[in-house]
């Protein structure tokens, strides 16, 4: 194949240049030099003197730290607090209201399930007599149950006998407070919304720090290993065999029984008497007289009898 030579040099020839393109200037820019610095001294006839000092930290006050502001904001929030329910329980009068129920007929019930109606209520009570109206407290704004209500029966009786069994009663799955209506029945009867009651969460009981349930808990925890320390040595000591008494006499009778072993082994010519006593009992008399003299001479008969023997 011919290819012309013009045409091969073509293929050889070198690219156009790149284009140059100055680089990004990256780097901050130098900082100024800073200007030369003066002294204090033209500031001296700001400064207050003596008795203008004097002045300005009469007016002073001090930094409020975090703890003090909390304090303080949990102070001025009870006092206000008590104010309001002050307020409310001087202006309350339950004579003021008309109601249509007798009060020495009528039950308070409190505690209920939220889910609890009219119907539920009326179905457990009648267990105790009739009941003629019962009645529950809704929240005037969201219309929900707040959760207890009031339960008038027929009759007086009836009243009794539920406040005595009732109390503690289980409805829906939870225990039911029960009382009688105080607020018409007892004088200058204050509600628990207004800071009386019988609730014990309106009582004045200073809360306990972390610090302090801390030390009560390890105090706690080291009394019951005391205790069971205590337990454990009584229980022990308990298991353990009484001491052994010493006889009466002292050591009298140690020296008794040593004397006379003694005297014993001595008459008998270095233990003959033992030897004699062994001897004569156990191998002269029994065993070399009954068993060697007595079966043998048996055996002997015997073998005679039966075939003239050997003997």
């Amino acid at each position: 194949m011919n290819i012309p030579v013009p045409q091969i040099n073509a293929l050889f020839a070198p690219r156009q240049p790149v284009e140059f393109i100055p680089p990004i200037d990256t780097q901050r820019k130098k900082k100024k030099s800073k200007k030369d610095m003066d002294g204090v001294g033209d500031f001296v006839q700001y400064l207050e003197t003596g008795s203008e000092y004097d002045e300005i930290m009469k007016k002073w006050k001090e930094i409020e730290q975090r703890p003090e502001r909390r304090e303080r904001i949990k102070v001025e929030r009870k006092t206000m607090c008590d104010e309001t329910l002050a307020e409310k329980a001087a202006a309350w009068d339950p004579s003021s209201y008309v109601f249509e129920t007798d009060a020495y007929k009528t039950l308070f019930i409190g505690r209920l399930n939220f889910m609890t109606d009219e119907h539920k209520i009326k179905r457990e009570m009648e267990q105790y007599g009739p009941v003629k109206n019962v009645s529950l407290v809704y929240d005037t704004q969201t219309q929900k149950p707040r959760g207890y209500g009031f339960v008038e029966f027929e009759h007086e009786r009836d009243m009794k006998t539920s406040y005595k069994h009732a109390d503690g009663r289980k409805i829906d799955g939870r225990r039911v407070l029960v009382d009688v209506e105080r607020g018409r029945t007892v004088k200058d009867w204050k509600p628990r919304r207004l800071g009386v009651g019988l609730g014990s969460s309106r009582k004045d009981r200073a809360k306990q720090t972390k610090a302090e349930k801390q030390e009560k808990k390890r105090s706690e925890a080291l009394k019951a290993r005391a205790a069971a320390r205590a337990a454990r040595e009584a229980a022990e000591k308990a298991a353990l065999p009484p001491p052994a008494m010493p006889p009466p006499g002292g050591g009298r009778r140690d020296d008794d029984r040593g004397g006379s072993r003694r005297d014993d082994r001595g008459a008998g010519g270095g233990g003959g008497v033992s030897r004699d006593y062994r001897g004569g009992d156990r191998g002269g008399d029994y065993r070399g007289g009954d068993r060697g003299g007595d079966r043998g001479g048996d055996r002997r008969d015997n073998r005679d009898d039966r075939g003239g023997g050997r003997y």
